[in-house]
């Protein structure tokens, strides 16, 4: 049987899956690396080391699964927004990646936001912050200028996959729109802004929509990799994109969520919807003529790892996979019915403060709470700050009728009710697994023409299942215990923006 391979570059790992011509997955496998801070607030990866981990794990699906690689009719990719990898003329990293986690690009979003005001939002369709490519690039020109000066191309993550796969130097359209270089609503490079920036055009790689053939497996990569030469390899897209395609929202009635390192909520609309002031991202979908919103927050499952791995354990991060035990010892009621609050905001926030320097934070502690208690508190946290993107959507008169949640959202019970709950919709998954890379290989799957167009996909091989329906008690009390939350960070943002300097000069 033909079947389709999808790559999803992840902050953490990279996770691969090859799906069969009815949907089903035929294996799957996932390679970790490592996240490098050499100064305070500062993330970056090396991309040979995602490579590395991406031969690791495609050559380990087909070991599983005893596949033969010209079963392999099409690649999709799929990767972590935001990032900026700079080649040289021979297409070799200059530098480590600077990932869409990074923070020290500060000074270089106050020089954009008084250059361009909220005209760059309006014609990007997101929020300026720290982690984009183009704040990104700046803090290159000026604190690196041995590197600008041999930049010839810049790409994104998954696109170093796909240079490496292929040899080719492309990107497509949704993933270029995390970039703050794209013009959204004409779905290509923004000429006004980068020639207001003084960078050159010629730094950006071509752009396909998620469907195209953007080049094919080399014999070289052929010979490391357990792929044919010739296999073709498609544009795909962002992570959240392809996460929401792997979830079957294609609807303007559904809403995907997704929690892994940091956490999403997108919504499907038919024009590009532009809201300055609230961080809320407009980007190119993979359906022609689609828009997808988002809201982003910045500590999702990272969230709730630190406090396992830092607080109750006290080993160090090993992953929430490997803290199963713990999640019995959780608290059976909610956090919230006992006064407990937590802000998630240990990276900062995006939506809808877009502030770096916001801080995380238990409110409400007292002697009778315990361990589990705690916990809880940090689950329930994380859903409170996706339920601030949740109220903007509504502003803007979007009204959801469910949510198809996936990543850590979706593997823990206990999170899929709370989010049915504080979000007050009920709650499914999809009959899909590692949403991103699924996303991906059915944009595969579209782009060799088995389906007619990506709706015909997802409706073939996605299924919503394990509905989640919302408590009317539950509602009452997360309710209450939301408008308390929501009215915290005005509170405290001058005191965070104290500490923070506080840190910052440590």
């Amino acid at each position: 049987m033909d079947c389709f391979l999808g790559i999803d570059l992840g902050t953490s790992s990279v996770k691969v899956v090859v799906v069969d011509e009815i949907g089903r997955i035929v294996s799957k496998s996932s390679e970790g690396y490592r996240i490098y801070s050499p100064h305070p607030g500062w993330a970056e990866q090396n991309p040979e080391e995602w490579w590395t981990a991406t031969v690791r794990a495609v050559n380990k699906v087909f070991d599983q699964a005893a596949l033969n690689s010209s079963q392999i009719r099409g690649v999709g990719i799929s990767g972590q927004t935001h990032g900026t990898v700079s080649l040289d003329k021979n297409f070799f990293p200059l530098r480590d990646a600077i990932i869409w986690m990074d923070q020290r690009s500060i000074s270089q979003v106050k020089k954009l936001m008084g250059k361009f005001g909220r005209r760059l939002t309006h014609i990007t369709g997101l929020p300026i912050a720290c982690g984009f490519m183009a704040p990104s690039l700046l803090w290159i020109r000026e604190n690196e200028p041995f590197i600008w000066d041999r930049i010839y191309r810049v790409i994104l993550p998954k696109d170093y996959i796909r240079l490496k796969l292929s040899g080719v130097v492309a990107s497509d359209v949704t993933d270029a729109g995390g970039t703050l270089l794209l013009d959204t609503a004409k779905r290509s490079w923004s000429r006004e802004i980068i020639n207001e920036l003084s960078i050159p055009y010629d730094f950006f790689p071509l752009l396909y929509e998620s469907p195209q053939i953007t080049g094919r497996v080399t014999k070289k990569t052929a010979k490391e990799i357990s792929l044919n030469k010739g296999t073709p390899v498609f544009a795909g897209g962002a992570d959240q994109v392809m996460m929401a395609i792997g979830s079957g929202v294609v609807e303007m009635e559904g809403l995907a969520s997704s929690i892994g390192t940091g956490g999403l909520l997108i919504t499907v609309t038919d024009h590009p919807v532009i809201k300055p002031d609230k961080a809320l991202h407009t980007i190119p979908y993979a359906l022609p003529e689609k828009w997808i919103l988002m809201g982003a927050i910045l500590s999702g499952g990272s969230s709730l790892d630190w406090f396992l791995s830092q607080i109750v354990s006290g080993e160090g991060s090993k992953g929430l996979n490997s803290y199963r035990s713990f999640f019995k010892k959780i608290s059976s009621t909610s956090a919230a019915s006992k006064g407990l609050l937590f802000l998630p905001y240990l990276e900062g926030e995006r939506t809808p403060y877009l502030d770096p320097r916001a801080r995380g934070a238990f409110i409400g502690l007292s002697l009778h709470h315990s361990r589990g208690d705690l916990i809880r508190a940090v689950m329930e946290g994380v859903i409170f700050a996706l339920r601030d993107s949740l109220e903007e959507f509504k502003k803007l008169g979007i009204k959801p009728s469910y949510v198809i949640t996936s990543g850590g959202g979706a593997k823990n019970k206990l999170w899929r009710h709370i989010q049915a709950n504080v979000f007050n919709l009920p709650v499914f998954t999809a009959n899909t697994e590692e949403a991103s890379a699924y996303g991906a290989s059915l944009i595969a799957a579209v782009g060799t023409g088995i389906f007619s167009t990506t709706e015909e996909a997802c409706e073939s091989w996605i299924k919503r299942e394990d509905e989640v329906i919302p408590n009317s008690k539950e509602v009452k009390i997360y309710e209450k215990a939301y408008q308390v939350y929501h009215s915290l960070y005005p509170k405290l943002k001058d005191n965070f923006h104290i500490l923070s300097g506080l840190e910052n000069t440590s």
